[in-house]
This record gives C-alpha cells, structure tokens and sequence, in this order.
C-alpha cells in the first residue's frame, strides 16, 4: 500500500512540475494570457477575383489573381508578418507588381497600412511590420495591397476554393 501512495505521489510531483516548467515557456512565447504578444489573427493568404466584394470600401483587383502559399500573423501590439509565394495573375502566371503593402480592418474599416516591400516577379514577398491597431481589434482582416494602393487589394486572408 504504500509503495502505491509513493508511485502516486511521485507521479503528482511529476505533473505539477512539467506543468510549471512549461508555463513560463508559454507566458514569453506571446501565445496566452494578455500581453502584447498575443496573436489576434494567423490566417492563410488567397488571391482577390473581380467578382469578390469590396471590403472596407476596397476594391479586389481587376484581374484574377492566386496564390501558391501565404500566411497572415497580426498580434496585439500591432506587430504584422506577412509571407507571400506565388502570388501571380491567373491569365499570364506572373507578376507584374513590384511593390506590395499590406493593410489592416478592424472593427469593419481599414486601420493602419504598412510601407511597401519588393515584391517579386514570381509573386513572393515578406513584409515585417508595426502598424498602430485600436485598443479592440475586432474581425481583423489583412488585405494585400499592389504599389500601396490602399484602394486595391491583390490578396486577402482567407481561402481560395
């Protein structure tokens, strides 16, 4: 009986530790509670059709457009990462932008625009960025913007079907 009381006790001991051991990891990675850091949007990135609605009074590019692979992150503190592979026109299978930007709706409007980035012929591009986001960011979209043409979106988080 008592070697049963041990084993359990140890395998308390054991559970109560990794628990502890893996919350600081989890505070500092961002992932939970309210910091800063805290992911308020990762989503997937699809290319804009002329027949997709205007979003926030942004219009979807005049030409369809698709995406090989691509990845929105918005946090909290505004910081935004965006990754973009083949982003390419379906007519001609290239891309003949080349600057990208990237805008940000919360709450049903388009809130902040980063700088343009090199965006390259094949359709790939990074953008690295802080945008300045209400105190309540609700709905977040990331729209993908041709030259900074905060008018036009190439892109969008969300899926192609």
């Amino acid at each position: 009986m008592k070697t049963i009381l041990r084993r359990l006790a140890v395998a308390a001991a054991v559970v109560v530790t990794a628990g502890l051991i893996g919350a600081p990891t989890a505070l500092a990675s961002g992932e939970h509670g309210g910091g800063g850091g805290q992911t308020i949007l990762r989503a997937d990135l699809a290319g804009s059709l002329p027949t997709d609605p205007a979003l926030f009074g942004v219009a979807p590019g005049g030409a369809p457009w698709v995406i090989g692979d691509g990845e929105a992150r918005l946090r909290h503190d505004g910081r935004l990462d965006v990754r973009v592979e083949g982003l390419i026109l379906t007519s001609t299978g290239a891309n003949p932008v080349t600057q990208l930007a990237a805008s940000v709706a919360c709450n049903g409007a388009v809130v902040a625009t980063t700088a343009v980035v090199p965006f390259s012929t094949t359709g790939d591009a990074e953008i690295h960025s802080t945008v300045a986001l209400p105190e309540r960011c609700i709905a977040p979209v990331v729209l993908l913007n041709p030259r900074g043409n905060t008018a036009v979106y190439i892109g969008v988080t969300g899926t192609e079907g």
